[in-house]
Order: structure tokens, then C-alpha cells, then sequence
């Protein structure tokens, strides 16, 4: 007689499809647009930003950062950013930000799949670092590396970043 047949058996901590990895990120300078509100609602400002990266024929990568715990924060209040990196001495047009990002030490995982799952993996990621004994020291990045109208969710390429200290 066997516990497995009666579904008693222990499950094995599921196995992740990433790793969970520390290293320093480069400076980078950003050309960016605020939100404020729940965090899905950023689908616009990136449609809007994309237009302008191509129009100035900007080619860096997307970024969006969070500054604010939805599980703490009221979805309306939620403050986040979506920018392109844009090369030394850029200037934006009138209603767009420009912020440089220091180097910093981050934990990080690439992650794949539509943006809504990344964010599941979110508590997973705190977790460990919390075992790690990293704290956060600053707002979550979000860097897409693959993404765009025409890539489909499935394939999304998204790199998490969390600043430690």
C-alpha cells in the first residue's frame, strides 16, 4: 500500500522555468512617460511611446519601472514609467522625461510569456531573495527584451530586476 495512491505524498517544491540571478547593471539614460494607475493600464503609454521611438528612430530597449506594491497601494494610486533607452545626449520632446539609471547591483530572472504571468512570479522571486538576505533598494524594472504589436504573448521576453542592497 503506497501513500502516493492515496494523493498523501509530498510535493516537491515546483521547479521554476528560470533562474533567479544577481548581477551589476550598466548605467543607462531613459526617455520616458508617467502613469499613474493599475499597472495593466500601461498598454497605451507604450503603444504611444513606441510611435515616438521610431519616429526619432530610437532603437534601445523598452524599460517600465514600479515604484509601488499593488498589494499595498490602492490600483489608482499605483505610479510606474515606461521608457526607451536613448543614446548619451539625447533631448526629448515637450511631455517626455529623461532620467539617467545608475548602475546598480540587482537580483534578476528572464522571464517568458504574456505580462500578467511574469507578475505571478513576482512573490517567488522576493521569496528567495528574502532567503538570500537581499532587500529591495529601489523600484522593480522591467526590461523587454522581446516584445512589440507583433510578438505574441507566449513569446514576450521580459527581464526583472529588483534593486538590493
Amino acid at each position: 500500500f503506497v501513500l502516493t495512491q492515496l494523493g498523501c505524498e509530498k510535493k516537491a517544491e515546483e521547479k521554476k522555468p528560470y533562474e533567479i540571478l544577481t548581477k551589476t547593471t550598466k548605467k543607462m539614460t531613459i526617455c520616458y512617460l508617467e502613469h499613474k494607475g493599475p499597472y495593466d493600464q500601461i498598454g497605451a503609454l507604450c503603444a504611444q511611446l513606441g510611435e515616438y521611438a521610431a519616429k526619432k528612430q530610437l532603437t534601445g530597449e523598452m524599460v517600465g519601472i514600479y515604484y509601488d506594491d499593488p498589494a499595498k497601494v490602492p490600483a489608482e494610486n499605483l505610479r510606474s514609467e515606461i521608457g526607451i533607452v536613448v543614446p548619451e545626449g539625447f533631448m526629448p520632446d515637450s511631455g517626455y522625461g529623461l532620467q539617467e539609471i545608475p548602475a546598480q547591483k540587482v537580483v534578476y530572472a528572464i522571464l517568458k510569456g504574456p505580462y500578467a504571468e511574469i507578475a505571478r512570479e513576482y512573490p517567488y522571486i522576493m521569496k528567495w531573495m528574502e532567503e538570500k538576505g537581499y532587500k529591495i533598494n529601489g523600484p522593480v524594472m522591467e526590461i523587454y527584451l522581446e516584445a512589440g504589436p507583433d510578438v505574441p504573448p507566449e513569446q514576450l521576453v521580459t527581464e526583472v530586476r529588483f534593486p538590493i542592497k
